[in-house]
């Protein structure tokens, strides 16, 4: 019979307590979301598969509207190319993170990152390019917060935040570096091969179509919004800007025939579009106060500079055209207003929307939004009357040329129902919620409507300002929006779509002159001209007279129809 030893020790009863515990564990452990094994190859594969069927619905939905009409075995094969193509560049872009240590925050970073854009993507419509990168980093904490809902946090948790724990409890299979990196190659080698046979089976397919339908890739998701994040911070990182280039010194400003000070009352608009302006010949009736002030011009045929405020208000005040301008260009050299300011004019900017995107940094400015008043504003917002406070003084006490840039709140979305005072609900039933798309388009078109309601009535009132002091001054009323927005159409939403691939619906905005010192029948033949922001500069500098090789009469919407033909 064998020995028991002695020197292990006394083995005692467990107690109730530790029962208990024990039995707790076993249930937690039983809930714990289990340890899979997988090699890094085939984890970056995984991930890359799920990335391409559940986080680019908006690339898939651009594929589809612009395939071949007739669906022949074409079709088949480009959508093959393409699902392999799309496959293959998320594969390329996680490969360079697939080191042991930072693969897995890589690819949760990843799969994070595409839920959110995903999110406004599919329910706007939107593209995440530079551009609305500088949008979203020039949004104040008050917009962004009519962007953060309970859809998005739900879409976020379900297609972001649950793969991503999924990924960080993976445990990896992997051998040393070396051999680590061998597979690594081979795997890019052999996505790169099956990449270019689809390709060449298909060659003609896919050529043909991919150079008539570059703006696709602008939806690839995530890499797109990463490039775009990227090339933002490469900006960031370059050294600051010199001092801006003086552009127009021989600038000078000629008087006034009637002698009276000249008054410029520049409306920078946002968001309004002009398929939802009456005077541009929409059917409701959203301009009922300017439609009956004797003397307003609507120019019906007016284009904006880009799909984005960030863009569009530097670009107004520009001597550079669309075409040539760039957001980094402005900012080397002065505006129409830096122009008017050193010939002598009297220049404020007065702001109720986030600030003058670098326009007015050189100049008095005014941030309206936190003027608080009871009957205009709540704790968050501002309505744009509150922009009309204290210029009846202004322009009372005016003794030379001035120009006062009003820049509204307008229609900024998607909280349309917050940019207007109940007294201007006349379009109901309103979409009343900050997830738009949770609303009908009906309800949606109401509120936006309301907006360009109440932003007739602020226009309305500013000229019936303006006439008081008629006496006084020379006075003139011009409003343009920065951009449009899509309500919509196509399933797109809000802006900020690329300026080639964007909608009218985003670009086509409303402008308005009231200028009883020019001619009007000389107005109005133009109201129908092909105009856009390109025309804001020659005219500005048209209303001063003032005399430069920069100005171009031709270029002036009012050039030869009064003041400037009396120089």
């Amino acid at each position: 019979m064998p020995t028991i030893p002695t020197d292990v020790g006394t083995v005692r009863p467990a107690s109730s307590s530790s029962v208990g515990q024990a039995r707790a564990s076993r249930r937690i452990g039983a809930l714990r979301i289990p340890r899979g094994r997988l090699g890094t190859n085939s984890l970056l594969l995984i991930v890359a598969l799920y990335l391409s069927a559940t986080q680019n619905h908006s690339f898939w939905s651009q594929v589809s509207r612009v395939l071949p009409v007739e669906h022949g075995t074409s079709v088949y094969g480009l959508l093959g190319s393409l699902f392999v193509a799309l496959n293959v560049l998320l594969l390329l872009a996680m490969a360079p993170f697939s080191a042991r240590r930072i693969v897995k925050p890589a690819l949760v970073l990843f799969l994070l990152t595409a839920a959110v854009c995903s999110y406004f993507m599919d329910s706007f419509g939107v593209v995440i390019d530079e551009s609305m990168i500088v949008n979203a980093v020039q949004t104040d904490v008050r917009e962004a917060g009519e962007l953060l809902s309970l859809p998005l946090l739900l879409h976020v948790l379900l297609y972001g935040v649950a793969p991503a724990i999924l990924v960080a409890r993976v445990e990896r299979v992997g051998s040393t570096w070396l051999r680590e990196l061998g597979k690594r190659c081979l795997l890019v080698l052999l996505a790169l091969s099956v990449l270019l046979a689809c390709v060449l089976a298909n060659y003609k397919s896919v050529s043909l179509w991919a150079r008539t339908n570059r703006h696709v890739r602008m939806y690839v998701n995530p890499t797109f919004p990463m490039h775009a994040l990227g090339q933002q911070v490469a900006n960031l990182l370059k050294a600051p800007d010199a001092p801006p280039l003086p552009i127009a010194t021989d600038a000078v400003r000629l008087p006034a025939v009637s002698g009276k000070p000249r008054v410029v009352v520049m409306v920078v608009g946002e968001t309004a579009r002009a398929a939802n302006f009456q005077l541009a010949g929409y059917e409701r009736d959203t301009n009922p106060e300017l439609s009956k002030i004797e003397g307003v011009v609507s120019f019906n045929q007016l284009w904006s500079c880009g799909t984005a405020t960030a863009v569009s208000v530097p670009c107004m005040f520009s001597r550079l055209h669309r075409t040539s301008f760039s957001r980094s260009k402005a900012r080397k050299e002065e505006n129409v207003l830096d122009v008017l300011h050193r010939t002598g004019v009297a220049v404020s900017w007065r702001d109720n929307n986030s600030d003058s995107k670098g326009v007015a940094s050189r100049l008095p400015y005014e941030d309206f939004r936190r003027r608080k008043d009871a009957s205009l504003c709540d704790a968050k917002d501002c309505h744009d009357e509150i922009l009309l406070e204290g210029l009846d003084e202004m322009l009372a006490s005016t003794t030379g040329d001035r120009i006062v840039v009003l820049h509204l709140l307008g229609s900024h979305g998607p909280s349309y129902y917050k940019r207007y005072p109940a007294t201007f609900r006349k379009f109901v039933p309103d979409c009343a919620q900050d997830d738009v798309q949770s609303c009908s388009r009906e309800t949606i078109v109401n509120a936006y409507d309301n907006t360009m309601l109440y932003t007739d009535h602020v226009l309305a009132k500013l000229i019936g300002m303006l006439q008081r002091h008629q006496d006084q001054i020379e006075p003139t009323m011009v409003y343009m929006s920065d951009h449009g927005e899509s309500l919509g159409e196509n399933g797109i939403y809000l802006h900020g779509l690329p300026y080639a691939v964007a909608p009218d619906e985003q670009t086509h905005v409303p402008g308005v002159v009231w200028s009883p010192s020019h001619d009007l029948k000389c107005v109005q033949s133009r109201r129908m001209r092909a105009y856009s922001h390109d025309n804001l500069f020659p005219t500005l500098l048209g209303l001063f007279s003032i005399q430069t090789r920069e100005y171009h009469q031709g270029d002036d919407m009012l050039g030869g129809c009064g003041v400037a033909a009396s120089r």
